[in-house]
């Protein structure tokens, strides 16, 4: 029977898998109008799919396209077919991403449902965190949508300009200074963002020949690495805020000056509850958000503030190491009333970073001592843990909530007249248990 007419562009499909990917087992067909993928394994079982267009010339490129693209994951990069050819085929239907210029709305669009899966499916992440770390586009109190989150922020400004992950590593990453911890975090939430959308748990919302980002443990490049200068800056001892320095600071916000605008005089007030807390019991600015009271015989705070990184830190009871100053200042009845923190929408550490450089007491320590910094307040309770109470390390450890292997910079603060100091005490102490020894006996 004579053979029928195959249209050009058909002859030139079959060509291009033939000649040019070098495979003559695979091959295209028409079923009811739709081309069909049909492909002949080593075990001489076959398979057939649909690639999700219509058999037209039109299509032809888009079509040629697919099939180099499946061709390219399951014989390039040893991907199983049913995978190769469901990420190629994901991608038929969503529309392919131009190479020249990102379309930033598939972007934003899987980063939507990204948010879902992070915050509904799998409950890894609190809506809290994820306004907070991600972001999304929200209503503002004036009823305008803006950008909230600080990924969000950096994604809108480099979606456009990223055709890969590459591309949108690198760009997220030129805001902060090298090595710094901020580029760090955003590239890295960014990158398991990217490791999400290129799988089958997203439905290969994005395809993986652009959009596979490199592994977790390579992407030292990106991130980079400190200047000599900032490095220097981040190994300097953080200062440990003394007992009277934070008196000081606490009496100048109960008790602001005369002449002081009442609105700053407010906002002094509003500072002194949770720098209270800070000093009291030796907190990480951002734990002030986790507190309550607990009452076992007698009431307790409680901090239920989970750290995951650098070691793990568990929910603990507080010890407030000068109990007066809790008793003084009321801080378990405030912690168990509510009483409103300061809005910290950049952050905790920033928070208080922002507020304190107005302040005269805090200008004049910053002038007297090198690296005061709001993590002062929680170096000098480990200070005065250390030094006025005796604790045992692996004790204090415990009431801050770190490891050993965090708490040992603690040790700068042990020049050779604290360690003299701290020598002679145990002496006194050593004597005195022995004379009170020999009196019983």
């Amino acid at each position: 029977m004579p053979r029928s007419n195959t249209e050009d562009w058909v002859d030139a499909i079959r060509v291009f898998i033939r000649d040019t990917l070098g495979n003559q087992n695979w091959q295209i067909v028409q079923n009811k109008g739709k081309v069909m993928l049909g492909v002949r394994f080593d075990d001489k079982s076959r398979s057939y799919k649909y690639l999700g267009y219509k058999w037209q010339r039109i299509n032809a490129p888009k079509i040629r396209k697919a099939i180099e693209d499946i061709h390219d994951l399951h014989i390039n990069k040893n991907i199983p077919f049913d995978e190769a050819f469901a990420r190629v085929r994901a991608q038929v239907s969503k529309g392919e991403l131009p190479r020249a210029k990102t379309d930033g709305n598939k972007i934003l669009e899987a980063w939507a449902k990204y948010e879902k899966y992070k915050v509904k499916q799998t409950g890894e992440t609190s809506q809290k965190t994820w306004n907070k770390e991600y972001g999304k586009m929200i209503f503002n109190e004036n009823g305008v949508e803006e950008p909230k989150g600080k990924t969000y922020r950096l994604l809108l400004q480099v979606v456009e300009e990223s055709q890969n992950a590459k591309a949108l590593l690198n760009n997220i990453g030129k805001f902060n200074e090298p090595g710094s911890d901020y580029r760090t975090k955003r590239v890295q939430i960014v990158r398991s963002f990217l490791e999400w959308a290129v799988s089958e748990e997203s439905d290969y919302l994005l395809p993986l020949n652009l959009w596979e980002p490199p592994a977790k443990g390579q992407i030292s490049k990106i991130v980079g690495k400190k200047s000599a200068k900032k490095k220097e800056e981040d190994e300097k001892p953080t200062y440990a805020m003394q007992e009277k320095e934070i008196l000081e600071l606490i009496n100048y916000l109960d008790n602001p000056p005369e002449g002081m605008r009442e609105d700053m005089k407010a906002r002094a007030k509003e500072w002194s509850f949770p720098i209270k807390l800070i000093a009291t019991y030796g907190l990480r600015p951002l734990e002030i958000f986790h507190l309550t009271v607990k009452k076992n015989g007698i009431k307790y705070a409680w901090c239920s503030y989970i750290k995951k990184s650098a070691g793990y830190t568990k929910p603990r009871r507080l010890i407030p190491l000068h109990e007066e100053w809790e008793q003084e200042w009321n801080l378990l009845e405030m912690i168990e009333n509510k009483v409103p923190l300061p809005a910290c929408s950049s952050g905790a550490g920033q928070g208080f970073r922002d507020y304190l450089k107005h302040n005269p007491i805090w200008k004049r320590l910053r002038e007297e001592h090198e690296n005061v910094v709001p993590y002062s307040f929680r170096h000098g309770y480990a200070w005065r843990g250390h030094r006025d109470y005796l604790i045992h390390p692996n004790e204090l450890c415990g009431y801050m909530g770190h490891n050993i292997k965090s708490h040992k910079k603690y040790g700068i603060y042990f020049d050779e007249q604290s360690v003299e100091d701290s020598f002679r005490r145990a002496q006194a102490r050593r004597s005195k248990n022995m004379h009170t020894s020999q009196e019983e006996s």
